[in-house]
C-alpha cells in the first residue's frame, strides 16, 4: 500500500479495491448468522397468565377457631409459593384430565410416571405478587398455547379449592373434637349425678352447713388452679424440649395452651408454620444446600429462639403463681382435716358434678360455634381474571434480526479485512512510489479493460462477419481496430514519451519486457508498435520470445521462418520480414488493416521455431551483427522477450538494446519481485528508460481515481445517449435483444422530447424524483409482500394456456391442501395391460382442473392455496417433475366436467384480479383411499395419512339414491403411469388404494 497519509478518498479507493473481500465477508457472515439462527431457532413458547385475589379472614370465634395473627407482604409470598406446592399440582392434574381423579395422593406419589407428571406442570407454573396488592399472577409456560390457558385456569381453580379446604378443615377438626369430648363429658356427669344421689341416700344427708361448704369450694379450686398451672408447666417445657429440637409444635400442645398463649407467641407461631412450609415447597424443587433454603432456615432459627425465650418468660410468671397456689393449698387442707368426714364426701361428690355440668355447657357452647363457622365456608381466594389463550409466542425467533446484525457485523470485518489485505498487499499501485522506488519514470499508463470489454466496442461494425476468434484477435489490437477508445489513446501518449526519449538518447531499439509473465508485455509492445506505424515511422516488431510466442497468433501469421532460423543462418532477416500483405493472408480481411492508415509501416519478424536453448542464441554474436543491421534499417525497432525473473532471455537482450521498457500490471506481483527485475537490468548495464502501468484500475490506484474509461467511447467521439451506450455494451450478451428494444423505446421517447432550446437547460431533478419514487415503490410492495398483504408468487411457471380457475363446483367440496409426497413424470404414456380404472358411481366424471401457478417451494405453493381457499375457492396442491426443470408443486382449483366449463369460469376470476395467469388442465385420475357417510369419519383417516406425510383430500359426493358419501383421494394424474408408481408407493407404506377415474 502506498505509504503517505491516507485521505477519504484513499479509503474510498482502497474499499472499492477490496470490494470483493467485503462483499464476500459480509454475505458469508450474514448468511452463517441466518442458518444458525434458522437452525438454533427456540420452539415457540406461549404463555398466559391467570389473577387470584387473596383475602386474609380475621375472626375471634375462641379456643377452636381462628385467632388474630400477624399479616404482612410475606404472608403473599407464602401463598405465591403454595400455589406451586405438590398438593394444589395435584389437584391441577386431576383437573386437566392427566391423571385419574380417583387415584389417593398416596398412590400418586408411589408411582413415578404420575410424579413426573406432577413435576413437569410444577416446573411450568410461576407465581408473582402484582406490586403492592392482595393479587397473585398465576402465569403458565408451555409450548401449546391451549395447554397455557387450560393449566393456568386449572391452577387457579385448585388453589382456590385447596385453600378452602385447609382454612375450613381447622373448624371441623374443632368440630369433632368438641363433639368427642362432649359425649366423654355427657358420660361422667351422668355416672357424677348417679354417685351423689345413692351417697345421699344411703347416709341421709341432703346439705352441709355453710363454712363447711366454703372451705371445699375454696379448697376445690384452689387444687383445679394447682393442677392446672402444674399441667400448663409441664406443656410448657414440652413445647420449649420441642422447639430446641427443631420439631414443629402438636395440635394437642397448641390446643390445650391456646387460651394461656401470649399474642406474640401465637403470631411467632403462625410465622413458624409458614416458614416450615413455604421449606417443604422448595425442597421440592432445590437442596438443602441452596441459598434459599438456607436463608429460611435461619429465619426459622430466630423465629424458634424468640418462641423459647417467650415461652420461658411464661414459664416462670407461671412458677411463681403456682408457689402462692401451693401455699393456700396447704392452709385450706389444714381446715379441710378439722370438717366432718361425711360432709367432706358429699360436698366433694356435689363439687364434681358442677364442675362437669360446667364443662358440658362450655363444650355445648363452643359446638353451637363450630356449626354455624362451618356454615360459613370461609374462602379467602377468588380468582379475578382467567387465563386466556395466547396468540403469539413470548420468544418469537430472531433469524432477521440475527441476519441483520450478521450482515453489520460481517461489513465491519469486510472493512478490516480490507484494510489487512491492502496492508499486506506489496504492490505499487501510485506513480509516485513507482518512480522513487524503481528511480525510472513513469513512461505510460494503461487503464485495465479486459478482452471481453473491448469486444463489446467492436460488435456494432464487425459482428455481422467475424467470428468468435477474429474478434478476439482484433481486441487485442486495439490500436488499429480501436483508435477512437481510451486504450488507444493510452498508447499514443506511451509512443510520444518514447519518441521524446529517442530524440534525446538517439535511442531507435527497444525491449518490452515484464517481470513475472502475464502482465500484458506482448499487447503492450504490439500495440506501440502499431502506434509508432501510424505515426509515418518505420516500425520493425521483433518476436524475441523464443519460449511462448504470442505476437504470430495476435496476428494470425506463420511463425517460421523467424527469428531464430535468422539467428541460426538458415534464413535472411530480409526474409523473415513479415508486411501487411502478410496479415491480410490471414483473418483480418483487407478493409479492416486499411481503415486506419500505418499498418504498411508496420514490419514483423515472428519467433520461428522454438529452440532448445533460446538464451544462447539470443546471446550470440549473430543476434547482435542482426540488431545492428535493422538498426540501420528502421526507425524504431521493438523487441518483445520474456519475463526477467523466469528466464535470462530478457536480461541478454537487454544488453543490447538501446533501452528498455518494463511492463508491471498494477497488483499482479510485488514490490519486491519488481525490484528485482530492474536490478537485473541493471546489472548488465542495460538502459532501463521507464515503466509503464498496465492494467491500471480507478480503485487501485490514486493517481487513475478520476479515469472512466467505461464512459467515454473516445475522446472527441459523440457519446449518444445512455441507452445506446447500454445497447453497444449488452448485445454482445444473451439479453441484447431485450436491450436493444429497451433501447429504442427510449430512442422513440427522446424524439419527442421537445428540443433543449424549447425547453431550456436540462434538468435532473425530475429524473432523481422517479428514482426516488420508484425505490420507495420497490419498498413498499416488498414491505407488504413479507407481511403477507400481496401475492407475488415467486418462483412461477407460466401455464401453457391462459384461462382461469372456476369459483366452485357445484357439487363437490374439495378440502385440504394437496400435498403431493410422489414426484409424477408429466407427459402421457401407453397405458400398461391390466385392469383399467373406471368411473365412480354416481359422479360425473370431472377430469378438468384450473393450473394457476407452479412454485419450486411447497411453503409458497401452500400460501397461495391458502389466500385462494380464503376467497371461497377450492385449490389444492400437486406435485408434478417438469421434463428439464425439475420438481414443481401446481396451485390447482376445482373439478369440472368439461374444459369449456373451466375456462368460462376461470375468465371470471381472471377478471376479477384474483391470478394472473391460468391454464387448464387434464388430470383424469386419482388414487381413491376410501368412501365415508360422514365427514368426521373421512377428516379422521385423513388425519392418520397426514401423520404418514401424505396430504390427501375429500370430495363430497351426491349418490344416486339421493344419499351422501365423503371419498377421500390421494393425488391428480395425467397419466395411468403416473397414478401407478404413486399408488406402488403407497403400497410399500401400508396404505391400500386403487386408481379411479376423478
Amino acid at each position: 500500500m502506498p505509504e503517505y497519509t491516507l485521505s477519504l478518498r484513499d479509503y474510498w479507493r482502497i474499499l472499492r479495491k477490496r470490494k470483493t473481500v467485503v462483499f464476500f465477508t459480509t454475505l458469508t457472515l450474514g448468511f452463517f448468522s441466518f442458518a444458525f439462527a434458522t437452525v438454533k431457532k427456540p420452539v415457540p413458547m406461549y404463555s398466559a397468565t391467570a389473577s387470584v385475589k387473596y383475602e386474609k379472614s380475621f375472626t375471634l370465634t375462641g379456643l377452636y377457631m381462628q385467632t388474630m395473627t400477624w399479616w404482612g407482604s410475606e404472608g403473599l409470598d407464602t401463598q405465591a409459593e403454595i400455589i406451586r406446592s405438590y398438593p394444589v399440582m395435584e389437584r391441577a392434574a386431576k383437573k386437566l384430565g392427566y391423571i385419574d381423579p380417583d387415584l389417593t395422593s398416596e398412590q400418586i406419589r408411589s408411582d413415578e410416571r404420575l410424579m413426573g407428571i406432577v413435576l413437569n406442570l410444577q416446573s411450568k407454573v410461576s407465581t408473582r405478587v402484582a406490586g403492592y396488592t392482595n393479587i397473585i399472577d398465576i402465569t403458565v409456560t408451555s409450548s401449546d398455547p391451549k395447554e397455557a390457558q387450560h393449566l393456568a385456569n386449572a391452577v387457579a381453580e385448585a388453589y382456590r379449592e385447596y385453600n378452602a379446604e385447609e382454612k375450613n378443615k381447622r373448624i371441623i377438626e374443632a368440630k369433632k373434637f368438641i363433639e368427642q369430648q362432649l359425649a366423654i363429658k355427657r358420660e361422667e356427669l351422668r355416672k357424677a349425678e348417679e354417685a351423689l344421689r345413692k351417697f345421699r341416700e344411703e347416709h341421709d344427708l341432703i346439705y352441709l352447713d355453710s363454712r363447711t361448704s366454703e372451705v371445699i369450694s375454696e379448697l376445690s379450686r384452689a387444687r383445679s388452679e394447682y393442677e392446672q398451672l402444674d399441667r400448663t408447666l409441664k406443656e410448657i417445657s414440652s413445647m420449649i424440649d420441642q422447639l430446641k429440637r427443631r420439631e414443629p409444635l402438636s395440635k394437642e400442645a397448641m390446643g390445650l395452651f391456646a387460651d394461656q398463649a401470649s399474642g406474640v407467641f401465637r403470631s411467632l407461631n403462625d410465622r413458624l408454620v409458614s416458614l416450615r412450609l413455604q421449606r417443604g415447597t422448595l425442597l421440592k424443587v432445590y437442596t438443602e444446600r441452596h441459598p434459599e433454603i438456607q436463608r429460611i432456615d435461619s429465619e426459622i432459627e430466630e423465629v424458634a429462639e424468640s418462641m423459647i425465650a417467650e415461652l420461658t418468660a411464661q414459664k416462670e410468671t407461671l412458677e411463681r403463681r403456682k408457689e402462692l397456689v401451693e401455699q393456700k393449698l396447704k392452709r385450706l387442707t389444714e381446715e379441710f382435716k378439722a370438717l366432718p368426714q361425711e360432709g367432706l364426701i358429699l360436698d366433694r361428690l356435689q363439687r364434681e358434678v358442677e364442675v362437669i355440668k360446667d364443662v358440658v355447657r362450655l363444650l355445648e357452647s363452643k359446638y353451637q360455634e363450630a356449626l354455624i363457622k362451618e356454615s360459613e365456608k370461609v374462602e379467602e381466594v377468588s380468582i379475578v381474571r382467567p387465563a386466556l389463550r395466547p396468540r403469539y409466542p413470548i420468544n418469537p425467533p430472531k433469524t432477521k434480526t440475527a441476519a441483520f446484525a450478521g450482515v453489520v457485523m460481517g461489513l465491519v470485518l469486510g472493512v478490516v479485512f480490507a484494510f489487512v489485505v491492502e496492508s499486506l498487499d506489496t504492490s505499487i499501485g501510485a506513480i509516485e512510489d513507482v518512480e522513487r522506488y524503481l528511480e525510472v519514470p513513469v513512461l505510460g499508463i494503461i487503464p485495465h479493460m479486459g478482452v471481453e470489454e473491448i469486444k463489446r466496442t467492436l460488435l456494432e461494425k464487425y459482428a455481422e462477419r467475424d467470428d468468435e476468434e477474429t474478434l478476439d484477435m482484433k481486441a487485442r489490437l486495439v490500436a488499429h481496430f480501436a483508435p477512437r477508445s481510451t486504450l488507444a489513446e493510452s498508447y499514443r501518449a506511451l509512443r510520444t514519451n518514447m519518441q521524446f526519449i529517442g530524440l534525446e538518447q538517439g535511442a531507435k531499439t527497444f525491449l518490452i519486457t515484464s517481470a513475472s509473465r502475464a502482465e500484458g508485455k506482448t499487447t503492450v509492445a504490439v500495440n506501440l508498435a502499431i502506434a509508432i506505424a501510424q505515426a509515418g515511422n518505420r516500425v520493425l516488431l521483433v518476436e524475441g520470445d523464443l519460449r511462448v510466442p504470442m505476437v504470430s497468433r495476435i496476428f494470425g501469421i506463420d511463425k517460421s521462418p523467424g527469428l531464430s532460423e535468422v539467428i541460426l543462418g538458415s534464413h535472411r532477416w530480409e526474409d523473415a520480414v513479415r508486411t501487411v500483405t502478410d496479415i491480410m493472408m490471414g483473418k483480418i480481411e483487407m478493409e479492416d488493416l486499411l481503415a486506419v492508415p500505418g499498418m504498411d509501416n508496420l514490419h514483423i519478424i515472428t519467433s520461428g521455431g522454438i529452440p532448445p536453448n533460446p538464451a544462447e542464441l539470443l546471446s550470440s554474436h549473430r543476434m547482435g551483427e542482426f540488431i545492428s543491421q535493422v538498426r540501420e534499417q528502421y526507425d524504431v525497432v521493438i523487441f518483445d522477450s520474456a519475463p526477467v525473473l523466469p528466464v535470462a532471455d530478457a536480461v541478454v537482450l537487454g544488453s543490447k538494446v538501446d533501452g528498455v521498457l518494463l511492463v508491471y500490471r498494477v497488483g499482479k506481483i510485488g514490490r519486491g519481485a519488481l525490484k528485482r527485475a530492474k536490478v537485473q537490468m541493471d546489472s548488465v548495464k542495460a538502459n532501463t528508460l521507464g515503466v509503464v502501468l498496465n492494467g491500471l484500475r480507478p480503485e487501485v490506484s490514486p493517481d487513475f481515481q478520476g479515469y472512466r474509461y467505461g464512459r467515454y467511447y473516445g475522446y472527441g467521439q459523440e457519446e449518444g445517449p445512455w441507452w445506446k451506450r447500454l445497447f453497444r455494451m449488452s448485445r454482445f450478451s444473451r439479453k441484447g435483444r431485450a436491450v436493444d428494444r429497451f433501447a429504442t423505446v427510449l430512442e422513440s421517447l427522446r424524439k419527442e422530447r421537445p428540443a433543449p432550446e424549447e425547453t431550456g437547460r436540462r434538468k435532473m431533478w425530475p429524473w432523481m424524483a422517479a428514482g426516488l419514487v420508484l425505490l420507495i415503490f420497490a419498498l413498499g410492495v416488498g414491505f407488504l409482500w413479507q407481511r403477507g398483504y400481496l401475492r407475488i408468487f415467486t418462483g412461477r411457471i407460466r401455464p401453457e394456456k391462459q384461462g382461469v380457475v372456476q369459483e366452485s363446483s357445484p357439487e363437490l367440496e374439495i378440502s385440504g391442501p394437496q400435498e403431493m409426497k410422489e414426484e409424477p413424470v408429466e407427459g402421457g404414456l401407453p397405458a400398461p395391460e391390466g385392469p383399467q380404472p373406471v368411473p365412480l358411481p354416481g359422479e360425473e366424471g370431472h377430469p378438468y382442473v384450473v393450473h394457476l401457478s407452479s412454485h419450486r417451494y411447497l411453503s409458497l405453493a401452500n400460501r397461495e392455496v391458502g389466500l385462494l381457499r380464503e376467497k371461497g375457492y377450492n385449490a389444492f396442491v400437486a406435485s408434478a417433475r417438469i421434463p428439464d426443470k425439475g420438481l414443481f408443486y401446481r396451485v390447482l382449483v376445482g373439478d369440472f366436467v368439461t374444459e369449456e366449463e373451466a375456462r368460462r369460469t376461470a375468465d371470471q376470476l381472471v377478471a376479477a384480479g384474483r391470478a394472473q395467469y391460468a391454464g387448464v388442465l387434464k388430470l383424469p385420475y386419482a388414487i381413491l383411499v376410501g368412501s365415508f357417510p360422514s365427514e368426521g369419519a373421512v377428516e379422521r383417516e385423513a388425519q392418520k395419512l397426514r401423520i404418514q406425510g401424505l396430504s390427501p383430500y375429500s370430495v363430497r359426493v351426491r349418490l344416486p339414491d339421493e344419499g351422501t358419501e365423503y371419498r377421500l383421494f390421494v393425488g391428480a394424474f395425467a397419466t395411468r403411469d403416473e397414478a401407478e408408481a404413486v399408488a406402488g408407493e403407497l403400497e410399500k407404506e401400508g396404505i391400500s388404494g386403487r386408481i379411479v377415474l376423478r
